[in-house]
């Protein structure tokens, strides 16, 4: 009964928030939109084979004389349990579940002079040159409840950024962890390989706090001719949990044993490089980084990302290989951020008159395994979109991709804009 109260208030709420009131001078915009998800099987004991998803979002962008607000904020509801938790103040997004409503934007630009702004408050963070997988961006945090959407968390920062001539510089202050959040061990969205256990295997995953300190970063870029040059350093938290499965605690239960499981997370320091360059038709972009930990389980990568990219009219075809030259000292899997290489993407996307399609394929080259993804959108009028797609994860187990051979599955979408 307090579950449902909770969900007609938030309903209600975001009513009032999507209503174009006119007391608001700003620009208003937003989308409703109810999803339906399809999987190929049904996880035994926890999954149905149907899945529901309904988003409410709305956003506000207002001039404060110079300076720029937004503010934003998302409701969903999801039919699985597992996916979602209580409604509950969590601004910073560290709960272990998905909240059902969450601000993914609040912040303010305030001009300082006619070449320097600052940037505060809950905003998108992205530095990556290469598409698909980028050192660069790797080590943001992500939502992965659905593990197909690769949704980026909002960080809570401060951002100063400006130019000089051809040199651009950017600094971001990050002053609390947001931690990557995984689905629920054990279910079919897990990323990580957990068949090697005893069938009847519970997983309890233990509360734990992340580091309350982030991380900082500074960037520099500028133009050489035809070539765009940057590079980049950063210290701080990975905000990526290492698991640490406590066998030697498991417990008997009904159907088996239930493991505890303790997330940790270390601390990184990171420099890197980028460059690109239009060749003919082409457009080429390169990224490596260097990455040092001290922690035992983390240790030291050397990755590097090459993505190259052509236009045909209305559409965007693009590849990217990426990997790594330091083997680490644990399996990936555990790292998530790193699981997926080397790996080779290929994505093609085009824009029609009744609306746009993508097709995505992305294959792990150390296990096997890899993803088809494909989707289509068809616009009903300006304002009513309907869009149908699946997911087909395949491979061994061992990879990231084949570990959610489960999750294969179609959906379809109905949004309203305004």
């Amino acid at each position: 009964m307090k579950k449902r109260l909770e969900f007609e208030l938030l309903f209600l709420f975001l009513l009032l928030l999507l209503l174009p009131l006119s007391v608001m001078a700003g620009e208003i915009s937003g989308y409703a939109e109810a999803k339906g998800f399809a999987y190929a099987e049904r996880w035994p004991g926890r999954d149905n084979r149907g899945l529901g998803w309904g988003t409410l979002f709305t956003k506000w962008e207002e001039m404060l004389g110079e300076t720029q607000f937004t503010a934003s904020l998302r409701g969903e509801g999801i039919t699985s349990g597992e996916q979602q938790g209580a409604l509950d103040f969590d601004p910073a997004d560290r709960r272990l579940r998905r909240s059902p409503v969450s601000v993914r934007d609040l912040w303010l630009r305030i001009p300082l002079n006619s070449t320097h702004d600052l940037q505060l408050g809950r905003f998108q963070l992205g530095w990556g040159k290469t598409d698909g997988y980028s050192p660069a961006d790797a080590f943001l945090p992500r939502d992965l409840t659905d593990p197909f959407a690769d949704e980026k968390l909002p960080l809570w920062a401060l951002r100063l950024n400006g130019y000089s001539g051809a040199l651009r510089y950017e600094a971001v202050a990050v002053p609390v962890t947001t931690p990557w959040r995984l689905p629920p061990l054990g279910s079919r969205n897990a990323p990580v390989h957990t068949r090697s256990f005893p069938a009847g295997t519970d997983f309890n995953e233990v509360a734990s706090t992340p580091p309350d300190i982030g991380f900082a970063a500074v960037r520099l870029q500028s133009t050489f001719g035809d070539w765009e040059l940057g590079g980049w350093g950063r210290a701080g938290v990975h905000p990526a949990p290492i698991l640490n499965f406590r066998v030697g605690l498991a417990t008997p239960t009904a159907t088996g044993f239930s493991i505890p499981v303790e997330r940790r997370y270390a601390r990184e320091e990171a420099v890197g490089v980028e460059l690109s360059r239009i060749l003919g038709p082409w457009i080429v972009r390169g990224e490596s980084a260097a990455l040092f930990s001290r922690d035992r389980d983390l240790g030291n990568a050397l990755i590097g990302a090459v993505c190259v990219e052509k236009c045909f009219g209305n559409g965007t075809f693009l590849v990217t290989v990426a990997g790594n030259a330091i083997s680490p000292p644990v399996d990936t899997a555990q790292l998530y951020d790193r699981a997926l290489l080397p790996a080779v993407i290929a994505s093609w996307n085009r824009t029609e008159e009744w609306g746009e399609w993508k097709l995505v394929w992305s294959a792990g080259l150390k296990h096997g395994d890899g993803m088809l993804k494909a989707e289509a959108g068809y616009n009903l009028t300006d304002l009513w979109k309907v869009t149908l797609g699946g997911e087909l994860p395949y491979g061994s187990e061992e990879g990231p991709f084949g570990a959610i051979t489960a999750s294969r599955r179609v959906h379809v979408a109905l949004r309203r804009s305004w």
